[in-house]
């Protein structure tokens, strides 16, 4: 004779409170979720597996309208993994009483409305149990409960609440219970909708979520502000409070929250100048990095350049040996004359060093006072041969021309020079000494 399903949920009802734990096998001192629904049946002489995973394939399929107390009900609650994490009892009237998690109880939920009705996955029933009344009645006696607005909703994989919340969906469940259609043919209508089309799977999903279960939702969503704050402050983007929450619905909407790259090409438009005009995070230590390689190869960067390569840096669209590659060719251009030093990975610095050396010793200048933008050095480095070629001065010539510079004359060395020429004629014309 077949067990009552209402006989094994009023067994079952007796172990509400019963604490969750991971694992668990006893009834009075701890269950988790496959364990309460194993240790149950087994006291009507009913036996199924352990866990969730095998659990789901025993017995027969049962959607959400046929289902009968004492039906075993799976859920998916991690979407990451594949397959049923979840099970719990069926006690009629879109209940359930099931061991839900840690620091948890077994309890009895409603799961046609909130959190569990827009993951269900399916019900099973086990040979030897029926549920439609004492074990004294016929396998064929049962008569399922009508279903609710919330049961329909579920049976078609989706969150009642959400179907609402979308007129042209909505208005396409309506339609779908009034004609009794199958599930196949409203998800297949559902597929034809401009909402469907204009909206990924995963906005589609966080849109479910956002009606379904808004607490879980706004923890995420709070989670991604978090996230994009740290994110920005890395990254050295300045993202305005009044775009923040938007900024994260946006993220959650479209996957960016889950995927480095594509949260980056978000705030990566962001960056930009601080009020004492420059940058912070990872862009100011790009911008460093670039001025001094740009200062190298004699190359001037305007600020709106500097900082369209930063967004673009910081966006993953681009690297900073992208920019360096620009720079050198700005610099070939410059001085087409040593484009071949140039591309072997010389910098205009090095290549000028030998005139900037002599600069510094004949002018008595700071090393670091001589740089590319020197006019003398320009010269230098831009002379032409006869044949108008560019070609750089001889350093001969480059010293010539040094000394012919308005600095030269107030150098010690010039004055020196001078004096000793003066006295040098003095003596020519016999008016001192020669002097030992």
């Amino acid at each position: 004779m077949a067990v009552s399903g209402y006989d094994l949920v009023a067994f079952a009802k007796q172990y509400i409170g019963t604490p969750y734990v991971w694992g668990g096998n006893s009834l009075s001192k701890g269950v988790d979720c496959s364990g309460l629904v194993q240790q149950v049946y087994k006291n009507f002489g009913v036996q199924v597996s352990r866990s969730t995973f095998t659990q789901i394939g025993e017995g027969k399929a049962v959607g959400m309208k046929d289902l009968q107390a004492g039906d075993m009900v799976f859920f998916d609650t991690d979407p990451n993994t594949g397959g049923p994490d979840h099970v719990g009892i069926y006690m009629g009237d879109g209940k359930m009483i099931h061991a839900p998690r840690p620091g948890k109880s077994v309890e009895i939920t409603d799961m046609t409305s909130g959190y569990y009705q827009g993951i269900f996955m399916g019900g099973r029933r086990v040979s030897g149990i029926q549920g439609g009344g004492p074990a004294s009645e016929t396998e064929n006696s049962p008569v399922a409960a009508k279903l609710s607005s919330d049961e329909l909703a579920a049976e078609y994989g989706w969150s009642y609440s959400f179907l609402k919340s979308v007129p042209e969906v909505n208005k396409l469940f309506k339609e779908s219970v009034s004609d009794g259609w199958t599930k196949d043919k409203f998800q297949a209508r559902l597929r034809d909708t401009e909402w469907w089309k204009k909206n990924s799977e995963t906005a589609r999903a966080v849109q479910v979520q956002k009606k379904s279960d808004p607490a879980t939702y706004a923890a995420g969503l709070n989670a991604t502000r978090i996230q994009i704050m740290q994110m920005a402050a890395e990254m050295g983007a300045s993202i305005p409070p009044s775009k923040l929450g938007k900024i994260a619905e946006q993220a959650m909407a479209t996957g960016a929250s889950l995927d480095e790259g594509l949260m980056k090409n978000i705030l990566g438009g962001y960056v930009t100048w601080t009020a004492k005009n420059n940058l912070k995070g990872a862009a100011g230590m790009f911008e460093n990095s670039m001025k001094k390689f740009a200062a190298d190869q004699g190359v001037t960067l305007d600020r709106q350049t500097m900082l369209n390569q930063a967004q673009l840096v910081a966006k993953g669209l681009a690297t900073e040996q992208d920019f360096k590659n620009q720079v050198v060719g700005q610099a070939a251009s410059l001085y087409p004359a040593y484009t071949e030093q140039l591309m072997a990975g010389q910098t205009m610095k090095e290549i000028a060093s030998p005139y900037m050396d002599i600069m510094s010793q004949d002018l008595e200048l700071n090393p670091s006072a001589v740089t590319l933008a020197d006019p003398l050095v320009r010269s230098a480095l831009n002379g032409v041969n006869k044949q108008g070629k560019p070609v750089g001065m001889d350093l001969t010539s480059f010293q010539s021309l040094v000394r012919n510079d308005p600095r030269w004359t107030s150098t010690k060395s010039a004055q020196d020079n001078v004096m000793g020429t003066g006295i040098q004629v003095l003596r020519n014309m016999g008016l001192i000494g020669g002097g030992k």
